[in-house]
């Protein structure tokens, strides 16, 4: 089983060596390794110059965005599944693609967990849907540094380049939705990710891109029917996110949220009641 690791990087040299040296860390060596750099001037260019023996294809040449560069890969991939770790993206440990290959079975997606690293530092495990489920995909969703993907179905259609944020998230979105993809669920722990790119800065423009997404793939009378994403409250989309995850994690969700709810209201309702008093004061009441 040949797998295909991209790494796609601009101006993010340190962020590159980690990447680099998890890939070819890497204990399975059935893979190939496709660098695409988008002509970066901080040193990446040498670096990956420097490790060329190891790095299958590589080029440095100004892109269009991340979208372009990973259908750049695409075209030269020749391994059956590909996956994206790009630069600061790394490999859990170095057995991961020896545990992951025996189950490449010829299934469309297959998803292992990721770690998610916080911007202070605190790390935690990410969960994932037993079976795949619109309510998933509309409020969640799942990590190219964990998703193993059918070549063929990228090569028959690349991501849309027209987005900056979403289009990994809309390229299993429309697969699975139209296309009657297959999902496998690996109960294995595959990347570490951290959240300072830019899906996780700019919130506005991925809610935007979302929705263009769910408009052109889902009819306006279904969304407004279902009431799928718009119109829904902030804790109404926490709770459609909590019950598409399995059962335990589901319910630790569920209980921190309404934790956490529970709280804000009380404080909110003691901040009432203390203006209440104080005005009552003022007027002489007592």
């Amino acid at each position: 089983m040949k797998i295909t690791v991209v790494t796609i990087n601009f101006n993010n040299l340190e962020g590159l060596k980690q990447t680099v040296q998890s890939v070819l860390d890497q204990t399975y060596t059935e893979y190939e390794y496709i660098v695409i750099d988008g002509g970066s001037t901080d040193g990446s260019k040498e670096y990956i110059a420097n490790n060329i023996f190891r790095i299958d294809y590589w080029e440095s040449k100004p892109d269009r965005g991340i979208y372009h560069a990973m259908n750049k890969a695409i075209a030269i991939a020749q391994g059956e599944y590909c996956i994206f770790m790009n630069s600061g993206d790394t490999f859990y440990n170095k057995e991961v693609l020896a545990h992951v290959a025996p189950y490449l079975n010829g299934e469309d997606f297959y998803v292992g967990h990721p770690i998610r690293v916080k911007k202070n530092g605190k790390a935690e495990k990410e969960s994932l849907p037993q079976n795949m489920s619109i309510d998933f995909l509309l409020t969640g969703s799942v990590n190219h540094q964990s998703t193993f993907t059918r070549t063929a179905i990228l090569k028959e259609n690349p991501y849309n380049e027209n987005h900056k944020i979403v289009s990994d998230w809309e390229k299993l979105f429309e697969e699975w939705l139209l296309h009657n993809r297959s999902y496998v669920p690996l109960d294995i722990i595959v990347s570490r990710y951290h959240l300072d790119g830019i899906s996780s800065s700019n919130m506005e423009l991925l809610q935007k891109e979302k929705q263009e997404v769910i408009d052109r793939l889902i009819p306006k009378e279904i969304q407004n029917k279902f009431r799928l994403t718009k119109d829904l409250s902030p804790l109404e989309l926490k709770i459609k996110k909590a019950m598409s995850k399995p059962p335990i994690p589901r319910d630790l969700k569920l209980l921190r949220n309404a934790f956490k709810y529970l709280i804000r209201d009380s404080l909110h309702q003691l901040e009432i009641w203390l203006k209440t008093l104080g005005c009552k004061k003022r007027n002489g009441q007592t």
